[in-house]
């Protein structure tokens, strides 16, 4: 069975994860916070490794054109791939909303609108458990942070939140210059040189027709969405010893 967007199989992993989320939830509803942040560290650990050795045989793959200044973790699901474990060690609220809130919608996003590439191809091959998996395993591990009650996100939090995007687009802007001027090829993490055939990206270049501004604006819809996260993420008690905002 090939995996697309909306596909049976694409819905089928959507259920997948809240299958998994749910019982892992029960799992460690009574544990510790301590507990709780072993397990998860250790989901965490085990989707960077993953990501690493999806990334090495994928460039093995005749099939693929790897380039390697292309392939570095800094899109933004990639990003908070290997920031989940420091921000789980590190306990602090406003970088553990971020991984919350855009843990999942960096994941979502990446599902909706996946690289062509990896469209179509079946779960079994290193295009569909690479790519679909880590994406996959990313989504679980954003949700199980707030729903095994290791951390009560908080609506104040969510300034910091979007600060902490802010500060990873315009490094990422400044990555990609240096990358483009060593390598002359068009490396673009998180599109801040926009991106050819997204209908949408396209749309809010012409409004704003200034690399790497034109995404800025983006920041208006995204707080009512991270609010809305928050708010799910709040509902119920909570646990007591809960890494709270």
């Amino acid at each position: 069975m090939l995996i697309s967007v909306f596909s049976t199989l694409w819905l089928l992993l959507f259920a997948f994860d809240a299958v998994v989320v749910v019982a892992l939830s029960l799992v460690l509803k009574n544990k510790t916070v301590d507990d709780k942040a072993k397990v998860m560290m250790g989901i965490g650990i085990f989707n960077c490794i993953y990501w690493i050795v999806y990334k090495i045989i994928l460039s093995m793959d005749p099939t693929f054109e790897f380039i390697l200044a292309t392939e570095f973790p800094f899109h933004l699901c990639n990003l908070n791939t290997f920031m989940i474990p420091f921000a789980i060690k590190s306990r602090k609220p406003g970088f553990l909303n971020f991984c919350f809130c855009f843990g999942i919608l960096g994941s979502i996003l990446a599902m909706l609108s996946p690289d062509p590439h990896f469209v179509n191809v079946a779960l079994s091959s290193i295009k569909g458990y690479g790519y679909w998996g880590t994406h996959h395993v990313l989504i679980i591990q954003s949700i199980l942070l707030v729903s095994c009650g290791f951390y009560r996100p908080g609506f104040k939090e969510i300034p910091k939140s979007i600060g902490i995007l802010l500060v990873l687009y315009f490094t990422m802007f400044l990555v990609n210059l240096l990358l483009r001027k060593i390598t002359g090829l068009p490396v673009n993490y998180l599109f801040t040189f926009g991106m050819e055939g997204n209908t949408i990206i396209e749309a809010l270049y012409k409004i704003f027709p200034v690399y790497p501004l034109y995404l800025v604006p983006c920041v208006v819809p995204l707080y009512p969405v991270c609010m809305g996260l928050v708010a799910l993420g709040r509902i119920g008690k909570g646990s007591p010893d809960a890494v709270h905002s």
